[in-house]
C-alpha cells in the first residue's frame, strides 16, 4: 500500500521537536502551529494527528500505509476532526465553535487519541474564544487540539496562553522549488520563474495562487499604463483582481489577490533602487537593470509607500481606494 499522506518538504526543526514530543508521549493538549499560508502547517498537522492513530509507527512517526493512517489522510477518521472558519465568513463564527466544544465531548468512537485540528486560528473572535477556553483548558482525555494560524500578531492572548506555539519558517529556496515543480503553468522563462518563487515567502501555496491569476503579467500591464493614465490603470487593475473571484472569497480574496501583485511591483522597486545606487553583484528579484533615472531617495520613499498601504490593506482598506493610491504613488 502506498503512502497516504502528504508529507510537506522541509520544516526540519518543527518536524524533529515533533518527534521528541511522539517518542516521549508527553503529549500537550493544545498546539498552536503559526506560520505562513501555503506553507505546510495543515498537512504536518494531519501528518502528527496520524503519528498519535497509527498503528505500526516507524520512528515514532506515522507509517501512512496502515488502515488507520489511510483514514487520518483520507479526512474520514471518526477520531481526527477537521474545523475552518466557512467561507463567507471573516471570523470563527461562535456557532462552530460550539460544535467544536460539543465534538470534544462525545464519548471515544474508537479507543486512543483524539485530535481536532483548527484551521483560521487568528480569526477567532472575542465571542467565538470566549465559548472555547473552557474546552481549551480542559480538554478530555487523550484529546488534542492542533491550531493553525497564518498571523501570530492577530491571536487572541487568551488562546496563545493556552498552547505550545510552534512556528514554521518558510520553506528554503531548494525545498520551495522541489515543492512547485509539479504545478502546472509554471512560466516557461527562468526569470519568470524565479520571480515567482522569490516574492512567495518560501510558500508554495502562494506560488499556485500567484499563476491561477497570472499576478506578474498583472503587475507589468499596472506598470506598463501608469504613465498613459494612473486611474484608468487602477480600474483595470481592480477589475483583473476581481475577475472569476469566487464568490465566497469576497472582499479578503480580493484584497490577498492585490498582495501578491504588490509583492511583484516591491521586487521591481527593490531591483531600480539597486541600479540607482549602482549596487554590483546583487542578485536581481525581477529583472536586470543597469542604470535607474529616478533618484535612490525616491524609490526608498516609494518602496515604504507601499509597505505602508500593503498595512492599509491588511487593516481593510477599501480595495478600490488602495489601488487608486498604488497608481499614484508607484513611480513610473
Amino acid at each position: 500500500m502506498e503512502d497516504s499522506l502528504k508529507r510537506p518538504l522541509g520544516h526540519t526543526q518543527v518536524r524533529a521537536w515533533l518527534g521528541n514530543v511522539l517518542k516521549s508521549r508527553r503529549i500537550s493538549g493544545s498546539y498552536l502551529f503559526v506560520g505562513s499560508a501555503g506553507i505546510g502547517k495543515r498537512a504536518l498537522a494531519v501528518e502528527f494527528a496520524a503519528a498519535l492513530r497509527c498503528a505500526t509507527p516507524q520512528n515514532h512517526w506515522a507509517c501512512g500505509r496502515c488502515n488507520e493512517c489511510a483514514r487520518v489522510a483520507h479526512g474520514v477518521h471518526p477520531n481526527v476532526r477537521r474545523y475552518a472558519k466557512p467561507e463567507d465568513s471573516r471570523d470563527l463564527p461562535v456557532e462552530l465553535v460550539r460544535t467544536i466544544c460539543d465534538d470534544a465531548s462525545l464519548s471515544r468512537l474508537e479507543p486512543g487519541y483524539r485530535v481536532a485540528i483548527i484551521d483560521d486560528a487568528d480569526r477567532f473572535n472575542e465571542s467565538s474564544a470566549n465559548a472555547f477556553l473552557k474546552t481549551l483548558e480542559e480538554p478530555p482525555a487523550q484529546y488534542v487540539f492542533i491550531l493553525l494560524a497564518a498571523n501570530s500578531a492577530q491571536l487572541l492572548p487568551t488562546i496563545l496562553s493556552r498552547c505550545q506555539m510552534v512556528r514554521f519558517s518558510p520553506l528554503s529556496a531548494a525545498d520551495l522549488a522541489r515543492a512547485v515543480s509539479g504545478f502546472e503553468d509554471l512560466p516557461a522563462r527562468p526569470e519568470d520563474r524565479d520571480l515567482l518563487l522569490r516574492v512567495a515567502q518560501g510558500s508554495a501555496g502562494r506560488v499556485a495562487e500567484m499563476l491561477t491569476l497570472n499576478v506578474p503579467a498583472l503587475a507589468e500591464n499596472f506598470s506598463s499604463g501608469l504613465a498613459a493614465d494612473p486611474f484608468r490603470a487602477a480600474e483595470q487593475l481592480v477589475a483583473a483582481l476581481s475577475k472569476d473571484l469566487p464568490a465566497e472569497l469576497g472582499t479578503e480574496g480580493l484584497r490577498e489577490r492585490l498582495r501578491n501583485v504588490m509583492a511583484v511591483l516591491s521586487a521591481h522597486l527593490r531591483d531600480r533602487l539597486m541600479a540607482a545606487l549602482s549596487l554590483q553583484g546583487v542578485a536581481p528579484l525581477a529583472r536586470g537593470q543597469d542604470r535607474e533615472a529616478r533618484s535612490a531617495d525616491a524609490l526608498v520613499t516609494a518602496l515604504n509607500q507601499l509597505e505602508t498601504l500593503r498595512e492599509r490593506i491588511d487593516a481593510n482598506a477599501n480595495v478600490k481606494l488602495a489601488c487608486d493610491l498604488l497608481a499614484l504613488r508607484y513611480p513610473v
